[in-house]
Protein backbone atom coordinates (compact mmCIF):
# COMPACT_ATOMS: atom_id res chain seq x y z
CA UNK A 1 0.00 0.00 0.00
CA UNK A 2 2.56 2.12 0.70
CA UNK A 3 4.51 1.53 -3.04
CA UNK A 4 0.93 2.87 -4.45
CA UNK A 5 0.74 6.02 -1.98
CA UNK A 6 4.24 6.83 -3.50
CA UNK A 7 3.72 6.64 -6.65
CA UNK A 8 0.24 8.30 -6.41
CA UNK A 9 2.19 11.54 -4.70
CA UNK A 10 4.81 10.96 -7.48
CA UNK A 11 2.48 11.22 -10.17
CA UNK A 12 1.03 14.55 -8.55
CA UNK A 13 4.02 15.99 -7.57
CA UNK A 14 4.79 15.51 -11.64
CA UNK A 15 1.48 16.72 -12.48
CA UNK A 16 1.97 19.72 -10.68
CA UNK A 17 5.36 20.20 -12.42
CA UNK A 18 4.15 20.01 -15.81
CA UNK A 19 1.46 22.36 -15.02
CA UNK A 20 3.31 25.02 -13.47
CA UNK A 21 5.67 24.78 -16.88
CA UNK A 22 2.93 25.19 -19.18
CA UNK A 23 1.95 28.24 -16.56
CA UNK A 24 5.35 29.69 -16.73
CA UNK A 25 5.57 29.25 -20.60
CA UNK A 26 2.07 30.92 -21.28
CA UNK A 27 3.25 34.20 -19.26
CA UNK A 28 6.31 33.98 -21.15
CA UNK A 29 4.74 33.90 -24.37
CA UNK A 30 1.91 36.92 -23.13
CA UNK A 31 5.38 38.75 -22.43
CA UNK A 32 6.29 38.34 -25.80
CA UNK A 33 2.90 39.21 -27.44
CA UNK A 34 2.35 42.56 -25.26
CA UNK A 35 6.01 43.58 -25.82
CA UNK A 36 5.22 42.98 -29.96
CA UNK A 37 2.30 45.48 -29.44
CA UNK A 38 3.84 47.82 -27.36
CA UNK A 39 6.37 47.91 -30.14
CA UNK A 40 4.10 48.79 -32.91
CA UNK A 41 2.52 51.39 -30.74
CA UNK A 42 6.19 52.84 -30.81
CA UNK A 43 7.57 52.08 -34.72
CA UNK A 44 8.56 54.59 -36.24
CA UNK A 45 8.38 54.20 -40.58
CA UNK A 46 10.37 56.48 -42.46
CA UNK A 47 9.89 57.28 -46.20
CA UNK A 48 11.29 59.34 -48.83
CA UNK A 49 9.42 61.72 -51.25
CA UNK A 50 10.76 63.19 -54.09
CA UNK A 51 8.34 65.42 -56.20
CA UNK A 52 9.36 67.89 -59.28
CA UNK A 53 7.57 70.22 -61.34
CA UNK A 54 7.66 73.38 -63.27
CA UNK A 55 10.69 74.44 -62.37
CA UNK A 56 10.63 72.69 -58.58
CA UNK A 57 12.39 70.03 -57.35
CA UNK A 58 11.96 68.86 -53.50
CA UNK A 59 13.43 65.83 -51.16
CA UNK A 60 11.55 65.07 -48.11
CA UNK A 61 11.50 62.77 -45.57
CA UNK A 62 8.67 61.41 -43.76
CA UNK A 63 7.85 59.15 -40.83
CA UNK A 64 4.70 57.04 -41.58
CA UNK A 65 4.98 55.37 -38.89
CA UNK A 66 2.70 55.26 -35.26
CA UNK A 67 5.93 56.72 -33.08
CA UNK A 68 8.87 59.42 -33.67
CA UNK A 69 11.96 58.20 -35.32
CA UNK A 70 15.35 58.92 -33.61
CA UNK A 71 17.86 59.78 -36.04
CA UNK A 72 21.40 58.04 -35.07
CA UNK A 73 23.13 58.57 -38.25
CA UNK A 74 22.76 60.66 -41.36
CA UNK A 75 25.07 59.99 -44.72
CA UNK A 76 25.15 61.85 -47.82
CA UNK A 77 26.80 60.45 -51.03
CA UNK A 78 27.62 61.90 -53.89
CA UNK A 79 28.87 59.05 -56.63
CA UNK A 80 29.25 56.58 -53.72
CA UNK A 81 31.76 59.36 -51.89
CA UNK A 82 30.51 60.22 -48.60
CA UNK A 83 30.09 64.00 -48.15
CA UNK A 84 31.76 65.66 -45.01
CA UNK A 85 30.80 68.59 -43.35
CA UNK A 86 33.64 70.48 -41.56
CA UNK A 87 32.22 70.79 -37.73
CA UNK A 88 32.05 74.84 -37.65
CA UNK A 89 28.01 76.08 -37.43
CA UNK A 90 28.06 78.18 -40.57
CA UNK A 91 28.77 74.90 -42.47
CA UNK A 92 26.60 74.31 -45.01
CA UNK A 93 24.74 71.07 -44.74
CA UNK A 94 25.87 67.95 -46.89
CA UNK A 95 23.40 67.98 -49.22
CA UNK A 96 23.94 71.35 -50.10
CA UNK A 97 27.70 70.43 -50.41
CA UNK A 98 26.39 67.18 -52.53
CA UNK A 99 24.16 69.26 -55.29
CA UNK A 100 27.53 70.82 -56.71
CA UNK A 101 28.59 74.66 -55.17
CA UNK A 102 30.18 75.30 -58.57
CA UNK A 103 27.12 74.64 -60.27
CA UNK A 104 25.39 76.81 -58.18
CA UNK A 105 27.47 79.55 -58.01
CA UNK A 106 27.41 79.38 -61.90
CA UNK A 107 23.44 79.93 -61.70
CA UNK A 108 23.68 82.63 -58.61
CA UNK A 109 25.24 84.62 -61.08
CA UNK A 110 23.44 84.52 -63.89
CA UNK A 111 20.38 84.22 -62.16
CA UNK A 112 22.02 87.78 -61.17
CA UNK A 113 21.79 88.89 -64.81
CA UNK A 114 18.15 87.50 -64.62
CA UNK A 115 18.99 85.39 -67.28
CA UNK A 116 16.68 81.92 -66.09
CA UNK A 117 14.68 84.64 -63.59
CA UNK A 118 14.16 84.01 -59.69
CA UNK A 119 15.45 81.03 -58.30
CA UNK A 120 16.17 79.38 -54.03
CA UNK A 121 17.43 76.83 -53.02
CA UNK A 122 16.70 75.65 -49.56
CA UNK A 123 18.29 72.69 -47.72
CA UNK A 124 17.98 71.33 -44.50
CA UNK A 125 20.13 68.82 -42.71
CA UNK A 126 19.19 66.20 -40.83
CA UNK A 127 21.94 64.86 -37.91
CA UNK A 128 22.58 62.43 -35.12
CA UNK A 129 19.95 63.31 -32.12
CA UNK A 130 17.18 64.77 -34.47
CA UNK A 131 13.80 63.23 -33.71
CA UNK A 132 11.34 62.61 -36.86
CA UNK A 133 7.72 63.17 -34.66
CA UNK A 134 5.33 60.19 -36.24
CA UNK A 135 3.32 61.57 -38.81
CA UNK A 136 5.58 64.55 -39.38
CA UNK A 137 7.52 65.42 -42.59
CA UNK A 138 10.64 67.23 -42.58
CA UNK A 139 12.06 68.84 -46.33
CA UNK A 140 15.82 68.73 -46.87
CA UNK A 141 15.85 70.23 -50.33
CA UNK A 142 13.82 72.54 -52.14
CA UNK A 143 15.11 73.93 -55.57
CA UNK A 144 12.66 76.60 -57.73
CA UNK A 145 13.94 77.97 -60.60
CA UNK A 146 13.84 75.96 -63.89
CA UNK A 147 17.41 76.65 -64.97
CA UNK A 148 19.02 75.23 -61.23
CA UNK A 149 15.92 72.56 -60.94
CA UNK A 150 16.76 70.65 -64.36
CA UNK A 151 20.38 70.10 -63.00
CA UNK A 152 19.38 68.97 -59.75
CA UNK A 153 16.93 66.57 -61.32
CA UNK A 154 19.76 65.36 -63.84
CA UNK A 155 22.14 64.92 -60.80
CA UNK A 156 19.16 63.48 -58.43
CA UNK A 157 19.99 59.69 -58.98
CA UNK A 158 24.26 60.66 -58.31
CA UNK A 159 23.41 61.45 -54.63
CA UNK A 160 21.73 59.51 -52.04
CA UNK A 161 21.10 60.00 -48.48
CA UNK A 162 21.50 57.05 -45.87
CA UNK A 163 19.38 57.45 -42.78
CA UNK A 164 19.32 55.16 -39.65
CA UNK A 165 17.09 55.39 -37.21
CA UNK A 166 15.42 53.74 -33.68
CA UNK A 167 12.28 53.44 -31.84
CA UNK A 168 11.87 54.35 -28.54
CA UNK A 169 12.11 50.70 -27.42
CA UNK A 170 15.84 50.59 -29.07
CA UNK A 171 14.67 49.05 -32.76
CA UNK A 172 16.30 50.48 -35.59
CA UNK A 173 16.72 50.59 -38.95
CA UNK A 174 18.35 52.03 -42.31
CA UNK A 175 16.36 53.73 -45.49
CA UNK A 176 18.03 54.84 -48.60
CA UNK A 177 17.13 57.29 -50.52
CA UNK A 178 17.66 55.48 -53.80
CA UNK A 179 17.05 51.97 -51.86
CA UNK A 180 15.03 49.56 -54.65
CA UNK A 181 13.69 48.29 -51.36
CA UNK A 182 10.57 50.13 -50.37
CA UNK A 183 11.01 49.12 -46.70
CA UNK A 184 13.51 50.04 -43.93
CA UNK A 185 15.96 47.71 -43.31
CA UNK A 186 15.85 46.05 -39.80
CA UNK A 187 19.45 46.27 -38.21
CA UNK A 188 20.95 45.41 -34.79
CA UNK A 189 22.01 48.73 -33.82
CA UNK A 190 22.95 52.11 -36.16
CA UNK A 191 26.92 53.14 -36.52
Amino acid sequence: MDERRFRFDLLVALLALLISGVAAGASAYQTYVIRQQFSATVWPYLTFITSSGEGVFELSVSNAGIGPALIRSALVTRDGKPILVPSNPTAQPALALAVKPERLEAQREESKSKKHGKTSLTVSSILRGDVVPAGAKLQLLRVDGSFLARHVIADARRIDVRLCYCSLLGNCWTKRLWDPAAEPHPVGACT
